[in-house]
């Protein structure tokens, strides 16, 4: 019996993890990578179980963060190098009412594994430079993952067991009907694109938006190093007196080149964090792929059968991804259904209005 053959197309966080959990299966793997994946290289890799607007748990985080653990671990001893970074995210409380959310929250036990216990340092922090009215909360289950080691390795490692090409994707030379790309056929096809499915003649209906993202690298001397705070934005320790801060919203926008006043506004923000000196040594953009509905779009093309896509990770990628993978390739190989929220045949009705 021939075995099985996988084409992903785009090595950014989502073609890898597919790519990674199919090796896993014994799966002939094929990675078309155009190295050319801003999102998933420029993200801060941050895995934060809340959503601090109103102090509620991420989308399926009880499922999420165990996996995360157990998939970014193993990664992490094949590559022989720390890329998993477990770190306290210490948010600033922007309201009154937002300190009341936390104070609610911490105390039910659906909470207590993501939030520490107010105490009164938390409540009158006031470290010198930091501009706090309403003191701070700290988050636990909270990680970091050095995106750039992260993807290299998982690449090396479905290169080793599979095949990975650098090269973009050209849609003139693949049949979809039979799914066969250059003359080589491929039992199915899974498109990772990002925020470029829209250029993508099978996908092009699915309502993928485009929300760049920018981000600062600077180096300060005096910055704390064991924390990472949060308030309008983000400060990020990386080591070393390194840190990274973020990140601006941009919708519609395709263009990963960092516009003249991205570091203008990101130190306005990092004024409600810190006033210490800092230097900006580098600025970063990417093009992040979202959803209106804040959900992925995963599944096979409801009229061309063996072409599926994975995309619409949004700002929580690198939390949702690794779980979301697995269950994507169970469905592949295992027939075991997906989440309604995330399966793509939710916007059926979008493709009958352009057919």
């Amino acid at each position: 019996m021939m075995k099985e053959k996988f084409l992903i197309v785009g090595g950014g966080l989502s073609g890898v993890a597919i790519g990674y959990h199919l090796i896993q299966k014994g799966k002939d793997v094929t990675l078309l990578d155009d190295q050319n994946n801003h999102s998933s290289i420029v993200a801060a890799g941050m895995i934060n179980p809340l959503v601090f607007r109103r102090m509620t748990k991420s989308w399926r985080v009880d499922d999420f963060i165990p996996y995360c653990e157990q998939f970014y671990s193993s990664i992490e001893k094949q590559a022989d190098r720390p890329l998993f970074h477990p770190i306290t995210i210490r948010r600033f409380f922007s309201s009154q009412q937002e300190k009341d959310f936390w104070t609610t929250k911490q105390i039910l036990p659906e909470f207590s594994s993501y939030m520490e216990m107010l105490t009164d340092k938390d409540l009158n922090f006031n470290e010198e430079a930091v501009l706090n009215d309403f003191g701070s909360g700290r988050v636990k289950k909270s990680f970091w993952i050095d995106t750039k080691l992260f993807l290299e390795v998982v690449k090396e490692i479905i290169n080793t067991n599979g095949n990975v090409i650098s090269e973009l994707f050209d849609h003139s030379e693949y049949d979809a009907a039979s799914t066969t790309y250059k003359g080589e056929h491929f039992s199915c096809v899974i498109f990772c694109e990002g925020y470029r499915s829209r250029d993508n003649p099978l996908f092009s209906y699915l309502p993928v938006q485009s929300t760049k993202g920018e981000l600062m690298e600077i180096i300060s001397p005096d910055l704390e190093t064991t924390e990472s705070y949060n308030r309008k934005c983000f400060v990020l320790p990386t080591g070393q007196h390194h840190f990274k801060v973020g990140a601006t919203y941009k919708w519609n926008n395709t263009d990963p080149i960092p516009e003249d006043n991205a570091a203008d506004d990101l130190t306005e923000k990092l004024k409600y964090l810190t006033t210490k000196d800092f230097k900006v040594t580098r600025l970063l953009g990417g093009i992040r792929p979202t959803t209106l509905d804040r959900r992925p779009i995963i599944g096979e093309h409801p009229k061309a059968k063996g072409n599926y896509i994975f995309n619409g990770l949004g700002t929580k990628g690198y939390m949702i991804a690794p779980l979301l993978a697995k269950e994507f390739c169970d469905h592949l190989t295992d027939k075991i259904p997906l989440n309604n929220e995330i399966d793509i045949h939710r916007f059926d009705q979008l493709l009958s209005l352009t057919s």
